[in-house]
């Protein structure tokens, strides 16, 4: 198997367990935990190119908020 598909697998066979953990979690830690890991996942997966995403998602965030509704 390639790096790549190592790097799959390991990320499924995470996500499984901890989607059972979430079913029975609290809406605060569903949310926060969530992300948490979400990061976490997207910097083993993606390494330093996650910081494009970030930048792209602070960004949406600031001209969503300079809207006048």
């Amino acid at each position: 198997m390639s790096p790549e598909e190592w790097t799959y697998l390991v990320v499924l066979l995470i996500s499984i367990p901890i989607g059972f953990l979430f079913k029975k979690a609290g809406p605060g830690l569903k949310r926060w935990g969530a992300a948490a890991v979400g990061l976490g996942l997207t910097l083993f997966t993606c390494g330093p190119h996650t910081l494009h995403s970030l930048i792209t998602i602070l960004g949406t965030w600031a001209l969503i908020q300079a809207q006048p509704w």
